[in-house]
């Protein structure tokens, strides 16, 4: 009988050997969480409350620019929507460009959509198309830029913690 000791030490040595696993895969696991969310808050930042203000502000100013054009533009005849639609084209062109925080993409997406379906409609209205038409392409706009605005409402209030 080549026992190491007696039988209750080696239950005892056997447990404690299965807790410091238990407790050592607990710590692990502890650590993995701390350094994922030391991760998703400091290197990626998805959606940090002052990028996501900074970049709600210039949305919402290229959305303003975008609409005085727009109502000029509304304005002008068949024959002389040409040119404003060009600095439509352009506000598009530097809103589409520009860079937002991942958790906000959809927003912008929403608003340069609502942008492209206006220069569409301008230029159905243009080239003389049916009114039926250039109104269903306005309605379209009109969609888009209703999910641009609530997009960008509820982003403004999830930040920082929107998942993009």
């Amino acid at each position: 009988m080549d026992h190491a000791g007696p039988p209750h030490t080696q239950d005892t040595a056997r447990k404690f050997g299965r807790f410091r696993w238990l407790a050592g895969g607990l710590f692990g696991l502890l650590i993995v969480a701390a350094l994922g969310i030391f991760a998703w808050r400091y290197v990626l930042n998805p959606c940090e409350v002052d990028a996501v203000k900074e970049a709600s502000a210039f949305l919402l100013s290229q959305s303003k620019r975008y609409d005085s054009v727009y109502r000029v533009t509304a304005d002008a005849s068949q024959s002389s929507v040409l040119l404003p639609v060009t600095v439509l084209q352009q506000i598009s062109l530097d809103t589409q460009e520009t860079d937002v925080p991942a958790c906000m993409q959809t927003a912008k997406n929403e608003l340069t959509n609502y942008m492209r379906t206006v220069i569409r409609a301008f230029q159905a209205y243009a080239a003389g198309e049916t009114n039926a038409a250039v109104i269903d392409l306005i309605h379209q706009s009109d969609s888009h830029y209703s999910n641009f605005a609530a997009e960008l409402d509820v982003v403004n209030k999830c930040a920082p913690f929107c998942i993009p």
